[in-house]
């Protein structure tokens, strides 16, 4: 979960050259929010937030502009969400599934990133995103078929993943609170 925020901030450091980037503060909010261990949104945090959205009513120019962050952190989580939710079925069936959400949510990320790359003007920087898109979607496969094996997963860049129906369940809850408080920091008004 982890080198998918690493992920989508590489990608939006890439971004971080655009005039519409995101303010060092909205920046730091998502942070907040999506930490998985103390993850939080407050009433304070999404007033900071706004404040340096110049039009709140137009939140898609929002999205697609200044907010591609925020939009690519939110799609990113979904993708995760349900690649894990697959990855549970998977286990409990002891044989790969793909959900129609997850297609989907994967056709989506996949979409983004190829429309994202073609406007890196470096060749090297174009070339790591890229990389990095194949990587992670190997790493999602590898996943889903080591669920349906019951066995520990082995991603691209080396670490391991312990794989149990316990930890997939935990890493989907923690996906769902994180995604639960990005949804409330993104509404246009805040609600208790």
């Amino acid at each position: 979960m982890k080198k998918l925020f690493l992920s989508i901030l590489v990608i939006c450091s890439l971004l971080g050259g655009n005039a519409h980037s995101m303010t060092q503060n909205q920046m730091m909010i998502i942070n907040q929010v999506l930490n998985v261990d103390q993850g939080k949104v407050t009433k304070k945090m999404y007033t900071d937030f706004w404040k340096d959205v110049p039009d709140k009513e137009d939140l898609i120019g929002f999205m697609e502009t200044t907010g591609m962050m925020a939009k690519l952190t939110r799609d990113g989580m979904n993708y995760q969400m349900e690649l894990w939710k697959s990855a549970l079925i998977s286990y409990q069936n002891k044989q790969v599934f793909k959900s129609q959400d997850y297609i989907k949510a994967k056709e989506t990320m996949t979409d983004f990133i190829n429309r994202v790359s073609k406007n890196i003007p470096n060749a090297n920087e174009r070339a790591q995103v890229i990389n990095q898109m194949k990587t992670g979607m190997i790493n999602s496969d590898n996943l889903l078929k080591s669920a349906a094996s019951r066995t520990n997963m082995q991603s691209v860049q080396g670490p391991i993943v312990e794989l149990s129906e316990e930890r997939i369940t935990l890493i989907i809850n923690n996906i769902e609170k994180s995604f639960s408080r990005i949804d409330k920091l993104l509404q246009l008004e805040w609600k208790d």
